[in-house]
């Protein structure tokens, strides 16, 4: 089997457990931990008997028609109750890392604990995985044109584009670390109201890793799981407003109330964690489960940006 956690991956250069001393701290290596969750309409979940849900936004409100005279109300008529919806389908997304015996037994930084912990921190990852993928289907879209750079001016027609639909503020933005990197270049010329705001330690803590800062009242997030297009010359980052997207995650203490009890490591209403065991080869794996859904609530709430990757 590959990709079994080995004594022998931790002596070696991506591992931190050396012969003469075993170090109790584990150096992170570099990846994206950017949770998008906190920008969506999360819906619990509710499927009344099938595995889908469907959510119903409320009709719109409108202006009164006024009467043709004082006694005639023909010019009255019955109105559009013009309320949408969207679904939402939970799927099984699982992950998986198997270590041998001889790694407790080593003293070595990675143990189960290690590793259920980073099954947990893997579900908000997923989620920002699942929205970005989004981004694309999105109807509407600005950007400087193919292979450019992102600049002010970009983010400004997707301001505008919003406005004109009357999406209510805050916005927030999602970029590709590219993408971000190029209109913080751009903004350099920019003074005034219009000045990037970045982030400060306590906005960190409260909002997590990924909040980049404030420009114009819009939330900069940079996230790598922003997709490719444009045959992989550009990213389709977006902005949006409160609504555009939603999730939920489906009950998986169901799932695990089928799991035996002895081969269930953790289990909560977001996760499944359990145990397998392969006496004959000498390795335990640790197998987590999600059962999520995201989706675009309402289109036009939100717009594509698409610059040079």
């Amino acid at each position: 089997m590959a990709e079994e956690i080995q004594k022998s991956d931790l002596l070696s250069p991506k591992g931190g457990l050396v012969p003469a001393v075993l170090s109790d701290m584990v150096l992170e290596q570099l990846y994206d931990p950017t949770d998008l969750s906190a920008l969506m309409r999360f819906v619990p979940w509710s499927p009344q008997g099938s595995g889908t849900m469907d959510v119903t936004l409320d009709a719109t409100p409108g202006a009164y028609t006024a009467r043709n005279t004082e006694i005639l109300g023909s010019a009255i008529v019955n109105s559009d109750w013009d309320s949408l919806r969207f679904s939402l389908t939970p799927a099984g997304y699982s992950r998986r890392y198997q270590i041998t015996d001889l790694i407790p037994i080593s003293g070595g930084p990675v143990q189960l604990e290690a590793v259920a912990a980073k099954l947990v921190q893997g579900v908000g990852i997923t989620i920002t995985d699942l929205l970005c993928a989004l981004f694309p289907a999105l109807a509407n879209d600005v950007g400087p044109g193919t292979g450019v750079d992102l600049d002010v001016s970009s983010m400004y027609d997707a301001i505008f584009q919003l406005n004109s639909q009357s999406v209510p503020g805050p916005f927030a933005a999602v970029l590709y670390p590219i993408q971000f990197n190029d209109f913080q270049s751009s903004l350099r010329s920019e003074a005034g109201a219009a000045q990037f705001q970045p982030a400060t330690a306590d906005l960190l803590a409260l909002r997590g890793p990924g909040f980049k800062g404030t420009w114009n009242g819009v939330q900069l997030w940079q996230s790598d799981s922003v997709t490719a297009v444009g045959g992989g010359a550009d990213s389709s980052g977006a902005m949006f407003g409160a609504g555009c997207f939603a999730y939920t995650l489906a009950n998986a203490q169901l799932a695990a109330g089928i799991i035996p009890e002895s081969l269930r490591y953790m289990s909560n209403a977001a996760m499944v964690i359990e145990i397998n065991r392969d006496q004959a080869n000498f390795m335990t794996a640790l197998i987590a489960s999600i059962f999520p859904s995201v989706v675009e609530a309402e289109d036009l709430r939100g717009v594509e940006i698409i610059s040079d990757r």
